[in-house]
């Protein structure tokens, strides 16, 4: 017979500490133990409902792969005087158009920041 994914993981919590709370309807209280899965208990609750069965064990989690932002200097429209600071994605950083220098300095800056 399979069992749900619910009760494949009840563990059991005890609370401890002064103090009640209301969990699905039920009042725990100091003392009390109790049945819920792991994502039910906040982290932040950890240290006054502490579990009794041995937690399951959480895969690590995949580090993001920080990839390098460029940045351009484009020109606004046909202007030759007014320019935008452009990332890879084409997007506009700068919210006024900027002269040259500004802009080239604006680029130097974001990618000190990385």
């Amino acid at each position: 017979m399979e069992r749900t994914k619910n009760t494949d993981l009840l563990i059991r919590w005890k609370k401890i500490g002064g103090g009640h709370f209301t969990f699905n309807g039920r009042l725990i209280k100091p003392g009390q133990v109790f049945r819920a899965r792991e994502d039910q208990i906040p982290k932040s609750f950890r240290d006054v409902c502490v579990p009794i069965d041995e937690l399951p064990e959480t895969p690590e989690p995949i580090p993001l792969k920080i990839t390098d932002i460029v940045y351009t200097v484009v020109p606004r429209g046909k202007s030759k005087t007014w320019f935008d600071v452009v990332n890879g994605k084409g997007k506009v950083v700068n919210e006024k158009a900027l002269q040259k220098e500004q802009a080239e300095r604006l680029v130097n800056d974001l990618s000190k920041t990385k």
